[in-house]
C-alpha cells in the first residue's frame, strides 16, 4: 500500500509543480507503467493533453508544439521500446535547440534484468542528445520526499529552457499498483512556498533581476553572505565589498572562494568554530541568504542556513543539494554583485547584525588561537602554522577528508596573492598528489603547497614520479595521523568492534622511506613548536620536498573538541560581560 501511495502522490505532486513552472502541455501515449502521471496530467486544469497512438508521431508533434510556442512540451511513455521511438525526434531537439521534457515511465529495480515484460536498459538511453539525463528512483515516501519531487520538476524545465534550449529525459521508474482505487483522485502534496526561480543574466544584467534580487536583500533584517568553492573567486573580490559596503550583511568565506583575505568587508574570523557553539548560531539565524558558489563545505554553515530563505549565485550548475534555494542565478555573478551594490541604498539591515558577528568572530579567533597553544598536537597546529609560513603569493592545494575541513576552520584571513584549490567536485582523496603537482606545473615561480592526509598520499604515491621528473618545485604536507582519521569524527568510531579494520585503517607506513623512493628532502615536525621552522626549510627547498606532521587520532579528536569547548567558552564569558 505504501508503494501505490508513494506512486500517486509523486505523480500529482510532480505534475502539480510542472505547472507552477510554466508547462502548458503534454503529448502522451498509451501504456500502463505511465498511467499515474497520465491520469495525473490529465486532471490537472493547467495542462493541456495531446493524446497520440503513437510514441513516434508523439515526439514529433511534441517537437513542432514546442518549436512554435517558444516554450518547454512534455512528452510520456510507457516503459520498453516505446521509449526507444522518442529517440529521432529527441535528436531533432537537440539540434535544433528546441526545448522538450521527455519523461519515460520504467519498471522498478527488481523487474530489471530478470526478464520481466517491457523491461528494457532506459538510463541515458538519447546519450549526448539531451541537455540532462535523471533517474531519481522509485518514489518513497521520506518527509522530505515532496520537495525533492517538486524540485526535480522545476529543474528539469529550467534546464529545457536552457542555455542553449534543448530537451531533458528523466527516467521514471513506478511500483505498482499504478492506478488509485476507483473514484479516488490522488491530490499533490501542498507546495511549501513558490516555485524555484532559475535566472540567466545577461552581460549586463537584465534589469528584472536587478531590481527583484535587490528588493529582496534590501527586505532582508538578517542577511547573510556564504562564500563556497568558486572558480575565479578573486574577480569578485571588489564587487562584493562594494555590495557589503551597502549591505550590513556578514560574510563567511571558505578559503577555496578566494573571498577569505584580510581585510575583505564584513568577514567573520573563525566562521565554523563559532557555529559550533549551538546557542550562539541558535540566536543569529538569518532570514535571507545569498550563496555565491558552492554549498559551505561546514556542516555548522550548513545547518545555520538550512531553513533560511536562500538566492544562490552560481556560474558552474545547479548546486543546490540541500535543494532549498528560492532563486538560482546562473551566470558570472561579478557584474551582478556590481549592480546590485549600485541598486541598493545602503546599510539595510537590522542595527548592530554584522556587528554582533564581527565580534563573535573575534572572540572565537582569539580562543581558538589560544587553544593552539596547548597540546595535542594536531591537524589545527598544522594548518596555522602553514599559514604563518606561506609567502605573500602562492597557492595551496588542500586535500580532500580532513584536510579541506581544517583548513576552512583554522585558516585565518589570507594574503591577496595566496590561491587556494581543492578538488572538490567529487571530493575524492585518489589523485591529490598528482592534482597538486599539476598546478605547480601551472603556476611556475609560485610557491605551492599540497596539503593532504596519509591515505591520500598512499592513493597517489606514483605521482611523485613527477616531481623530478619534470623539475617541479612545491611542499607537500602530509598530516599522518596513520589511517583514516576523519571517521573518529563519525558515529562509526563508536563500533569498537570493527572501528580499526574497516574504518581506522592504519598504514604504518614509513613516509621517510616514501621520499628516499622518490629522491625528495624529508622533513617531519613533531610537536607544534618545531612547525614553524620545519615549513621554512621545506619552503626554502628546491624541487618537491615531504613534511610529515605525525599525530594520533585521539589526540587529534581530543584537539579539536578542546578548541571547540574553548571558543564557545569564551562566547559565554563574553555575553556575560
Amino acid at each position: 500500500m505504501a508503494d501505490g501511495q508513494a506512486t500517486q502522490a509523486f505523480a500529482a505532486t510532480f505534475v502539480d509543480e510542472l505547472a507552477r513552472c510554466g508547462l502548458e502541455a503534454v503529448c502522451v501515449a498509451p501504456g500502463s507503467r505511465s498511467a499515474p502521471l497520465a491520469m495525473a496530467f490529465a486532471r490537472h486544469p493547467g495542462i493541456r493533453v495531446w493524446m497520440h497512438l503513437d510514441e513516434r508521431s508523439a515526439s514529433f508533434f511534441a517537437l513542432g508544439l514546442a518549436r512554435s510556442a517558444g516554450r518547454p512540451v512534455a512528452l510520456l511513455c510507457t516503459s520498453g521500446t516505446a521509449a526507444a521511438e522518442f529517440h529521432p525526434a529527441v535528436i531533432e531537439a537537440h539540434h535544433s535547440r528546441v526545448p522538450l521534457l521527455v519523461l519515460t515511465a520504467d519498471r522498478p529495480p527488481e523487474l530489471r534484468d530478470v526478464g520481466a515484460n517491457q523491461a528494457i536498459e532506459q538510463g541515458r538511453l538519447y546519450g549526448p542528445a539531451v541537455r540532462w539525463f535523471f533517474d531519481p528512483g522509485v518514489p518513497d515516501l521520506e518527509p522530505d520526499a515532496p520537495l525533492r519531487w517538486r524540485r526535480l520538476a522545476a529543474r528539469a524545465l529550467a534546464e529545457a529552457a536552457g542555455d542553449p534550449e534543448g530537451p531533458v529525459h528523466l527516467n521514471l521508474p513506478l511500483r505498482e499498483p499504478l492506478t488509485p482505487a476507483p473514484g479516488q483522485v490522488p491530490a499533490a502534496v501542498p507546495a511549501a512556498g513558490p516555485p524555484a526561480r532559475v535566472r540567466r543574466p545577461a552581460a549586463p544584467p537584465a534589469e528584472e533581476t536587478v531590481r527583484d534580487l535587490a528588493a529582496l536583500l534590501g527586505a532582508a533584517r538578517r542577511p547573510l553572505v556564504v562564500a563556497g568553492e568558486l572558480r575565479g573567486g578573486a574577480a569578485l573580490r571588489d564587487p562584493l565589498d562594494a555590495l557589503l559596503e551597502r549591505l550590513d550583511a556578514p560574510l563567511l568565506a571558505e578559503p577555496t572562494s578566494q573571498l577569505r583575505r584580510r581585510r575583505a568587508t564584513g568577514l567573520v574570523e573563525a566562521a565554523d568554530a563559532l557555529l559550533r557553539d549551538a546557542a550562539w548560531a541558535g540566536a543569529h539565524r538569518p532570514d535571507l541568504v545569498l550563496r555565491l558558489g558552492a554549498p559551505p563545505t561546514s556542516k555548522a554553515i550548513d545547518r545555520l542556513v538550512a531553513d533560511a530563505p536562500t538566492v544562490v549565485v552560481d556560474g558552474e550548475g545547479w548546486r543546490d543539494p540541500g535543494q532549498r534555494a528560492a532563486e538560482l542565478v546562473r551566470g558570472d555573478p561579478a557584474l551582478l554583485l556590481g549592480a546590485l551594490a549600485e541598486r541598493l541604498p545602503g546599510r539595510t539591515a537590522a542595527a548592530g547584525w554584522r556587528d554582533a558577528w564581527d565580534a563573535a568572530g573575534a572572540t572565537a579567533a582569539a580562543a581558538l588561537t589560544a587553544a593552539l597553544q596547548s597540546p595535542p598536537l594536531h591537524e589545527g597546529h598544522a594548518v596555522r602554522a602553514l599559514a604563518a609560513a606561506l609567502p605573500e603569493e602562492a597557492q595551496v592545494v588542500i586535500g580532500s577528508s580532513m584536510p579541506i575541513r581544517d583548513a576552512d576552520t583554522f585558516w585565518p584571513a589570507a594574503a591577496p596573492g595566496q590561491r587556494f584549490l581543492a578538488n572538490r567536485g567529487a571530493s575524492g582523496i585518489d589523485g591529490l598528489v598528482s592534482t597538486g603537482l599539476g598546478a605547480a606545473a601551472g603556476a611556475p615561480g609560485v610557491p605551492t603547497v599540497v596539503l593532504l592526509g596519509d591515505l591520500s598520499l598512499y592513493h597517489d604515491m606514483n605521482g611523485l614520479w613527477a616531481a623530478r621528473r619534470h623539475g617541479l618545485r612545491a611542499v607537500v604536507v602530509v598530516l599522518d595521523n596513520d589511517g583514516g582519521g576523519i571517521f573518529s569524527f563519525l558515529p562509526q568510531a563508536e563500533h569498537a568492534d570493527v572501528f580499526e579494520e574497516l574504518f581506522g585503517t592504519p598504514l604504518g607506513l614509513r613516509l621517510e622511506d616514501v621520499a628516499r623512493l622518490y629522491g625528495l628532502p624529508f622533513h617531519e615536525a613533531r610537536e607544534a613548536a618545531a612547525l614553524p621552522a620545519t615549513l621554512r626549510a621545506a619552503l626554502a627547498e628546491d624541487g618537491v620536498s615531504l613534511v610529515r606532521v605525525p599525530f594520533d587520532r585521539a589526540g587529534s579528536v581530543a584537539g579539536h573538541r578542546a578548541c571547540w569547548a574553548a571558543v564557545a567558552s569564551a562566547l559565554r564569558a563574553g555575553a556575560a560581560t
